[in-house]
């Protein structure tokens, strides 16, 4: 989150200097939609949650939320492309995605193979908790483009 963070305090402070300077009236806009996408999905990042409990999952995200009982999972599988690792939950009501780029995802594993029946739970699930698929990239790229996004600042400032 603290890449994250600072990608979004770079593009705000991009965002108020192109009221300062003087820029294409395009350049305001674009980068007030920009912004207000970025907080959108800043919101959503910082806002969601996987919760085990006795019962079941909780399952947070940005002004939503649903419970996930033990006994309405009826399979966990697993889907792995390149460094992300997709956690596939199937339920009585449908299905439901998650990825290890969440907070505690190993615990979170252990916590459905300890709720579950065996036969729920595939062998590729078990195989992650003991090796688990680290998931670094999207932090490589908010870092990446927070050196972007400096670059434009100080172009800007030097600029004028």
């Amino acid at each position: 989150m603290i890449p994250f963070t600072v990608d979004v305090i770079l593009l705000a402070t991009l965002f108020i200097l192109s009221f300062f300077y003087r820029n294409l009236p395009f350049e305001r806009i674009a980068l007030g939609f920009l912004l207000l996408g970025v907080l959108y999905v800043y919101i959503e990042v910082f806002s969601r949650e996987v919760s085990p409990g006795p019962e079941g999952l909780l399952i947070k995200k940005f002004l939503r939320r649903k419970a996930l009982l033990w006994e309405d999972i009826t399979h966990v599988g697993l889907l792995i492309i390149g460094k992300k690792v997709y956690i596939l939950l199937t339920t009585v009501k449908g299905f439901h995605i998650l990825s290890n780029a969440y907070e505690r995802y190993t615990s979170l594993l252990s916590e459905l193979v300890r709720h579950l029946d065996r036969e729920k739970v595939e062998q590729e699930v078990r195989m992650q908790i003991e090796h688990p698929i680290p998931y670094r990239s999207d932090i490589i790229g908010a870092w990446f483009a927070a050196v972007a996004i400096s670059g434009i600042i100080l172009l800007k400032l030097l600029a004028s």
